[in-house]
């Protein structure tokens, strides 16, 4: 009885414990992501050479996030967003406020950790997924129907394949742990012991996008919120290519992001990360921006609605869709870990102005 009793505190001083530190780690990575506002801030008054907060707008944007958001700390970000927009617009919401209060509510574990398993998108969205050659699972191959395979098996399809593969790894994000190789070249140093795998075909995109950069897949970032009614609506829609020989099509590796209305227009030039305009062009291919139209880009949304209601566990999802060569929309990859959100919302939003049913 007594050893049960001291278990018991003992129990309990732990579970204290553990939340006081989850306050102190958030404290912290709240005040890290305020600081970094408001050194990116500083960089866009830089590159602008003027800023357009005054004390009139700054008491107008601390008033807005105490009474929208509960408290005036949640400026610095909606200061970043006026500096990139040149002026301050109710609706927007704070990077920190979307990331660490609203979206663990509408995206709460252990549902978020599903879309980092790529080796199941398959079995969970069928053909809007690209149909895997196999998997690799528990240090089993596996076909497209979660069917068992022998090795030997595996590398005779692949060696008689003999075409371009994409290896992706469970858990990567921002095309990292994302390899594409020749088919017949697949050894078993490519297979992390303890990682998950998939095999899959490399896609050859639609001529309007490969015309655009052919070096990498360029790919549509659609963001979707299953509303209160259980109908999904698409926040946004933004186009990411690569440039300068890379093979992946993120801002950080030189490409850009191009914003798309949900009728499918394009805006006539592409951003940086900090929502300055970068060129019309790309400055590769010369290719104009404006000149992107897809055919099949509302089968795009109606195909990322219809797959978010198979996955309701998570209200706010950002799809990763390519367009094949025949048009057809594909799911490369899906996130509900942390959609990206704020560059977004700063040079195009409020994406996402209505408190009413979040």
């Amino acid at each position: 009885m007594i050893r049960l009793y001291f278990g018991k505190i003992l129990y309990r001083f732990y579970s204290m414990l553990e939340k006081l530190a989850e306050k102190l780690i958030m404290k912290l990575i709240l005040v890290h992501l305020r600081n970094d506002a408001h050194r990116l801030r500083k960089e866009v008054v830089k590159r602008k050479g003027k800023s357009i907060l005054n004390r009139h707008i700054k008491k107008s944007i601390k008033e807005y996030a105490r009474q929208r958001f509960g408290k005036t700390a949640y400026w610095p970000y909606l200061a970043f967003y006026s500096e990139i927009r040149g002026e301050f617009i109710k609706g927007w919401l704070p990077y920190d406020y979307y990331r660490f209060v609203l979206l663990p509510k509408l995206n709460p574990k252990p549902g978020t950790y599903l879309s980092d398993q790529k080796t199941y998108d398959y079995q969970l969205f069928g053909e809007f997924a690209i149909k895997p050659l196999f998997v690799y699972v528990s240090g089993i191959f596996f076909n497209s129907a979660l069917e068992a395979v022998e090795k030997d098996q595996v590398q005779n399809f692949l060696s008689d394949y003999n075409d371009i593969i994409v290896l992706k790894e469970d858990s990567g994000y921002g095309g990292k742990q994302v390899r594409i190789i020749h088919s017949a070249t697949l050894t078993d140093e490519d297979l992390k012991a303890n990682k998950n795998y998939i095999i899959q075909p490399y896609i050859k995109q639609h001529k309007v996008l490969n015309d655009l950069y052919p070096e990498s897949v360029n790919d549509f970032r659609v963001t979707t919120y299953l509303k209160a009614d259980g109908s999904v609506s698409v926040i946004f829609v933004c186009l990411r290519f690569g440039a300068d020989g890379s093979k992946v099509d993120n801002v950080n590796t030189g490409g850009g992001f191009l914003f798309f209305d949900l009728t499918g227009k394009p805006s006539k030039f592409v951003y940086d990360e900090l929502g300055f305009q970068i060129a019309d062009k790309h400055k590769n291919t010369g290719f104009l921006f404006s000149n992107i139209m897809i055919p099949t880009f509302d089968l795009m949304l109606e195909k990322c609605k219809s797959a978010h209601k198979k996955y309701p566990y998570s209200r706010l999802i950002g799809w990763d869709i390519c367009i094949d060569s025949s048009g057809d929309p594909k799911l490369l990859e899906w996130n509900t870990n942390n959609p990206e959100f704020d560059s977004l919302e700063a040079k195009f939003g409020p994406l996402w102005a209505e408190d009413d049913d979040i």
